[in-house]
């Protein structure tokens, strides 16, 4: 058993496992210097450069959006589907189901179709979705866009945004088809469907 001193002053006792303490193993300790001086420092950063400072994937600001947070709990179904510029076919990409709570969606069971990275995790802990009281889901969510085949490289998901574009459904109705923006090849639609209050 030997003692050792660490930085701040405090001594240990130790015990080696075996009884016999090698000198290599004792010289490695004799070794270890204390470091006698802790520094702290104060930083000033202004606004403009707070800004630029990188972000987490899904944060959004919803300072100046009115979300409904007085709506009647849900729970909804849901489909995304990519529609490509050139020829407007929709294909689905991922479904399942979202809770509605004080209007923030919280995404429950759900599957994504393009394989590689995406499962349900995606949508459950890095969606950041509200509903407004103009009727529009608004937020980030995270959205596989290419199927990936055996062999081929998986990426990750990117990160769109959704604002203000429904295009179909009552004005102050969850149920509807919103659009959102992707990529100059595709944009996407989330649709809400089947809603029913819980409590």
């Amino acid at each position: 058993m030997f003692l050792i001193n660490d930085a701040l002053g405090f001594s240990a006792s130790l015990s080696h496992p075996r009884s016999n303490i090698s000198a290599p193993y004792l010289m490695k300790i004799n070794s270890l210097k204390r470091s006698v001086d802790v520094e702290s420092f104060e930083i000033t950063i202004d606004e403009p450069s707070l800004k630029n400072l990188k972000q987490l994937s899904n944060f959004f600001d919803f300072k100046d959006v009115a979300i409904w947070s007085d709506l009647p709990h849900q729970q909804c179904q849901f489909n995304i589907h990519r529609r490509p510029f050139h020829d407007r076919r929709l294909e689905l990409m991922a479904y399942g189901e979202f809770n509605i709570r004080e209007g923030i969606f919280d995404f429950q069971s759900n599957s994504w179709r393009t394989n590689g990275m995406s499962d349900e995790t995606y949508l459950k802990e890095e969606a950041n979705l509200r509903f407004t009281r103009s009727g529009l889901p608004v937020g980030i969510i995270p959205y596989f866009h290419l199927f990936v085949n055996q062999g081929e490289v998986a990426l990750p998901p990117l990160y769109v945004e959704l604002s203000d574009t429904k295009e179909e459904g009552n004005a102050l109705s969850l149920e509807g088809s919103y659009s959102f923006y992707v990529d100059e090849w595709q944009e996407g639609i989330l649709s809400i469907s089947k809603c029913k209050p819980i409590a």
